[in-house]
């Protein structure tokens, strides 16, 4: 059943989360971690099983990467985190664990202390309020944009030139935006943003696809009839 999007879209998402699945996932996310958040004096521990209680069969520096994903469990969904309370978001954060290989160990470490390997460790401190465009069919904005969600369903944001607002609806892993867009009507100062200006606006009408990857705090949105694919990153305040 079709439900508003109830995404006041908050910026520092708790930096690790997986969909809840059963005894074992699939791989998601990154194909590799580096380690975070662990003391420069410690190690992370390889457990046999996702638990701190499991065996410990290996250990990991402070500093090390190269961690290939198994696939990880618990957590919340994207869905699941929008309603969540600080509290409950939190918990899932200590609950969520990953299946790694490193120098030929397999096995499980918690969650809290990976990021993408390609990404910088540091974790992400307030929340957000808006979604960074950061790029369209796989090439950076020539022009900064970004998406908001409100509580009422409405989205708002900038292509880099216009501001603009719509109604959406959050159907089944999805966006539904249906009508024509509220926006201003400034004339964009080159033909590169506008553009861009005219493939985020086109992106947004229709059905759109919509990924959220809690490893890299991601969201893709992907209108395959309009061919529009937009990345979007949290924007620090």
């Amino acid at each position: 059943m079709k439900a508003p999007i109830a995404v006041t879209v908050l910026l520092a998402l708790p930096l690790i989360f997986a969909a809840a699945t059963p005894a074992r996932a699939t791989a998601d996310g990154p194909d590799f971690f580096m380690v975070r958040g662990v003391a420069s004096d410690d190690v992370l521990n390889i457990r046999a099983d996702p638990s701190a209680s499991a065996a410990k069969i290996g250990e990991i520096p402070p500093d090390g990467s190269g961690l290939q994903n198994l696939g990880c469990e618990g957590g919340l969904s994207f869905a699941e985190w929008q309603e969540a309370t600080e509290a409950e978001r939190e918990a899932a954060q200590r609950r969520t664990w990953c299946r790694i290989s490193y120098e030929g160990t397999q096995g499980w470490v918690a969650a809290q202390f990976l990021t993408e390997a390609s990404q910088p460790a540091a974790a992400i401190a307030d929340e957000p309020t808006q979604w960074g465009v950061v790029s369209i069919n796989g090439e950076p904005p020539v022009a900064q944009a970004f998406l908001a969600f409100a509580p009422d369903g409405s989205l708002s944001g900038s292509t880099g030139c216009n501001r603009f607002r719509m109604q959406g609806i959050f159907d089944a892993g999805a966006v539904r935006i249906d009508g024509p867009a509220m926006m201003t009507k400034v004339a964009c100062p080159d033909g590169a943003i506008d553009r861009q200006d005219k493939t985020i606006l086109a992106g947004l009408q229709g059905r759109i696809a919509l990924e959220f990857d809690p490893f890299t705090q991601e969201i893709t949105l992907d209108n395959a009839e309009a061919g529009v694919t937009m990345r979007l990153a949290p924007m620090l305040q």
